[in-house]
């Protein structure tokens, strides 16, 4: 059996069948198929050298806004972990391309500057003691211990009270009892990471006297139109900064896609010697 991918764009409304398994993230989709597969307006149909090769620039992060980010390894193991049985040639495969993109990763792309979103948010709040973040969710939950970095107290808001996961500096607060919670006097950051009504990041921002700024990452139609005083960051705006540092990495990036191109060349005759299917090639 080949390896063969079907590439999507993640907002093209095209549904898979159901016993294909679909690797799915905020950006794109990944369908893993047996056979020519049915390609849609806009899928992008790759295989074998070409689709591990695709493989592992998506995992090293290259194929992200945030360039060599490091969410969607995350997201690959967990895709991994849900795949039933009837899947091991997946499985094995898959574990094959993480272990070769922890070694890119390793090589070429250490040092490359904010490689998260929590690394990203933490460059804008060096001037704050305190942070406000809005959200109990994947990408709250990334971003909360890189706030509290620097002995910062972390307000943490949300609809329900989370489990305690044991982390000095940080208190939850619900933010429909917002009204009822002290003013917060000292310097601080409102980071928004979750898609949550313009009302309601008003009245968590009317706790705060002396808010510094508001990291606003949620869809840029509705990120920043609130009326407050201070400055606003998007997430566009993290991933311009992100933009320009992967300007500055040309030569890491080209190395890393070089390891990249070796690695898929070799899977790819591995593939060509190999006559007994997915289980002796992952083996």
């Amino acid at each position: 059996m080949a390896l063969a991918i079907i590439h999507r764009k993640g907002d093209q409304p095209v549904a898979w069948l159901s016993a294909t398994p679909v690797w799915k993230t905020c950006l794109r989709e990944v369908a893993f198929i047996n056979g020519a597969g049915s390609v849609a307006a806009g899928d992008e149909l790759v295989r074998d050298e070409a689709a591990y090769g695709l493989l592992l620039e998506i995992l090293c992060g290259l194929r992200s806004p945030m360039v060599g980010e490091t969410q969607v390894m995350g997201q690959f193991r967990e895709f991994l972990a849900g795949l039933d049985t009837e899947h091991g040639w997946l499985q094995q495969l898959g574990q094959r391309v993480l272990a070769d993109a922890r070694r890119i990763r390793e090589r070429h792309l250490r040092g490359l500057g904010s490689r998260s979103y929590g690394s990203a948010v933490r460059r804008h709040l060096l001037d704050c003691g305190r942070v406000a973040l809005i959200g109990a969710g994947a990408l709250a939950q990334e971003i909360l211990p890189f706030a509290a970095d620097d002995g910062r107290t972390v307000d943490q808001w949300g609809r329900r009270v989370p489990v305690a996961d044991g982390r000095a500096g940080i208190i939850f607060h619900l933010i429909d009892a917002a009204a009822r919670c002290p003013r917060v006097e000292a310097p601080a950051a409102l980071v928004v990471a979750a898609p949550v009504p313009s009302r309601d990041v008003s009245r968590v921002a009317s706790r705060y006297v002396a808010l510094r700024r508001l990291i606003d990452l949620r869809d840029d139609r509705v990120a920043g139109r609130l009326d407050l005083q201070a400055p606003v960051v998007t997430l566009q705006d993290l991933f311009d900064e992100m933009q320009d540092a992967r300007e500055a990495a040309g030569a890491q990036i080209a190395a890393a896609k070089g390891e990249i191109a070796d690695l898929s060349r070799a899977f790819d005759r591995r593939d060509q010697l190999r006559p007994f299917g997915w289980d002796d090639l992952c083996a």
